[in-house]
């Protein structure tokens, strides 16, 4: 019993361990008030950023073969380097939004 109790405090240590370095990105949501939503992906570090790139690719993807919500795009945001990121989103009606990510 006390092996087994060794053991299995020593797997969840080691899984504790491999989930607290996991890198982890923020979601931020906007109105763009021309019926549409944007979901940005931001991502403070070089790891970071690449998973809020492969989510925000997973969403896209989802949303141009009819999976997902057709009115809310998501991107991808950098912010390692401190700089401002704008976003311009073009509806079908030619309605034109701008967001600055700062």
């Amino acid at each position: 019993m006390k092996r087994l109790m060794i053991a299995t405090t020593a797997l969840f240590g080691l899984a504790c361990v491999g989930s607290a370095s996991a890198a982890q990105y923020e979601t931020y949501v906007t109105d763009l008030h021309i019926g549409y939503e944007l979901v940005a992906f931001v991502g403070h570090t070089p790891a970071e950023f690449a998973k809020a790139q492969r989510a925000a690719s997973s969403w896209e993807g989802r949303r141009h073969v009819g999976l997902g919500p057709q009115t809310i795009a998501a991107v991808a945001v950098d912010d390692s380097n401190g700089m401002v990121k704008q976003i311009r989103w073009t509806s079908p009606d030619n309605t034109v939004a701008v967001v600055d990510i700062h």
